[in-house]
């Protein structure tokens, strides 16, 4: 793409109002980017039920200033852009009821295309769904397929690294601006990725990461892949949307089932309940998908403990009762049958031989 047709592009994207649809109607009734800004006001009521704000603001003429400082910003970065008519759009994105017209991305541009599947979850996960999104994430970039999230803390995170560590492809779709670090913790990873696929966002370069624009970029997580596992959701995360987004498109939805005691699985589970495939390893992912499984395959059993140091039979007895998912002291001390003094001793005993985490609130969990 040229410099001028960037700039044409860019122009309606900045535009108030012009969102991707919109964006798409302008382009393909006028034929081109450049065509839509050459056209005149009276071109614009050919166009059914056009907002008259954007037709004002088409008529003023593209903001040249804002323009050339936000593609600044992409040659800056060494990021790319590509338009719902780029040759490496991937068709399957283009499938979905609103794709974005435009991509701003750094990395691969061509493993947008790549044969995907997203793995999202909780912002703050057990160990045990941290162990779940890191074995699958590894055994999906291990049998050829493309890992796609977030960018988020928690599960997002844990499977891009899973699958870079495995030495696969995997992809991060941003709810901000291509130049904008966030969150900041990630800052690595991104380049991490951009290494070994690719970071996107429909957003202009400069967009903060405000709460409503991550339920819009969830149906692009979606949008590139073939199916989406679900691991620990609460009934109001953001994943929900996301499994939302793909039984609109008609991606397979799966989830990963958690202990009936977390709230963090209440979201997984009651997408179960609905119809979701219940994923215990990485063969039920291909069955839903309908993929022959190549390879060798390994289930997955998280928070199996391995050997530890000695435990006193007092201690063992605790020990029995936790898992790696969050449990109140108060709740531990019932399924013990003991005194909450005598559990809290116990529990101390534990992490000092680093077996299991403490939170605030008295919260306890296996590592």
């Amino acid at each position: 793409m040229d410099h001028e047709e960037l700039k044409a592009w860019m122009g309606l994207q900045l535009v108030p109002g012009v969102g991707s649809m919109t964006l798409r109607r302008l382009v393909e009734h006028f034929g081109s980017a450049r065509a839509v800004w050459e056209a005149g006001p009276a071109d614009f009521s050919d166009i059914a039920q056009f907002p008259a704000h954007v037709r004002d603001a088409l008529a003023r003429g593209p903001d040249e200033k804002t323009i050339e400082h936000s593609i600044d910003v992409l040659e800056r970065i060494g990021a790319w852009t590509m338009t719902f008519l780029s040759k490496d759009y991937p068709s399957l994105l283009n499938e979905i009821q609103n794709p974005p017209a435009l991509l701003h991305g750094i990395g691969d541009p061509s493993s947008l295309k790549n044969r995907a599947v997203a793995v999202v979850g909780s912002r703050y996960p057990s160990s045990y769904g941290l162990d779940v999104a890191r074995m699958l994430s590894s055994e999906l970039v291990q049998h050829g397929y493309t890992v796609v999230s977030g960018l988020a803390l928690g599960i997002d995170t844990a499977s891009h690294e899973a699958a870079l560590r495995s030495g696969g492809t995997t992809i991060a779709v941003k709810g901000c601006g291509i130049d904008v670090v966030y969150p900041r913790q990630n800052a690595g990873l991104v380049n991490r990725i951009a290494d070994n696929g690719a970071v996107i966002t429909e957003l202009p370069p400069g967009s903060s990461p405000e709460a409503k624009n991550f339920p819009i970029r969830n149906r692009i997580i979606s949008g590139l892949s073939l199916g989406v596992v679900i691991i620990e959701a609460s009934m109001k995360s953001g994943s929900l949307i996301t499994a939302s987004c793909a039984l609109d498109q008609g991606r397979e939805v799966m989830a990963v089932p958690g202990s009936i005691y977390s709230y963090r699985s209440s979201g997984t589970h009651w997408l179960i309940k609905q119809g979701a495939r219940l994923v215990e390893n990485f063969t039920d992912i291909t069955e839903e998908l309908g993929s022959e499984k190549q390879g060798p395959n390994k289930d997955i059993s998280p928070g199996v403990p391995g050997e530890h140091p000695e435990l006193s039979p007092e201690e063992q007895k605790v020990f029995d009762k936790l898992g790696p998912y969050p449990q109140h002291i108060d709740d531990i001390a019932h399924l013990c049958g003991q005194p909450v003094a005598q559990v809290s001793g116990l529990l101390l005993q534990m992490e000092l031989k680093d077996l299991i985490q403490a939170f605030p609130g008295q919260i306890y969990q296996l590592k």
